[in-house]
């Protein structure tokens, strides 16, 4: 019993000392046409080799999933929907240095979240796939189970299904 008190005193001690990366508080929202919530430096930090003006034209005018720390956009999706399908042509989270200091793992964290967010409304729109580009973040996507798909001519992207 004196050697639990003990554990729990020094773990209580040693968390006032050490100043530890705490959970981020994530602000995930559903932006249309309607709503100007990127400006053009969100835009070329999020996707700072791909800023075409189709892609330009999707992330101002299309639905788009935005995660915001700190009232700093992080991550952000845009996607369309088909009978079947969940495409989601601009996929990008990008954390901050400063960032990924002061919160605990909140790269996977934002990235959990679009993921969550994305399949939950393919499921509720009745799709069974999700097809994403993503830029980066290939293993994390892996892991969470989609999978890469090469096609000579066609390009390449990744997909999960949901059934």
């Amino acid at each position: 019993m004196d050697d639990n008190r003990e554990v729990t005193v020094t773990g209580t001690a040693l968390r006032g000392v050490w100043q530890m990366p705490v959970p981020a508080a994530l602000d995930l929202r559903v932006e249309g046409r309607d709503v100007r919530g990127l400006n053009d430096a969100d835009l070329r930090r999020l996707f700072p080799e791909r800023a075409t003006g189709e892609r330009l034209n999707r992330l101002r005018n299309w639905h788009r999933l935005v995660v915001r720390v700190d009232d700093r956009p992080v991550g952000v999706a845009t996607y369309t929907q088909t009978p079947t399908e969940t495409h989601v042509p601009d996929f990008s989270v990008v954390i901050p240095q400063s960032m990924q200091a002061q919160y605990e793992n909140v790269g996977a964290q934002v990235l959990d979240s679009l993921l969550s967010a994305i399949e939950i409304a393919s499921l509720a729109a009745g799709c069974w796939r999700v097809v994403l580009i993503p830029q980066g973040r290939i293993t994390e996507l892996e892991r969470r189970g989609y999978r890469c798909i090469h096609e000579k001519c066609g390009g390449s992207w990744m997909e999960k299904s949901l059934l």
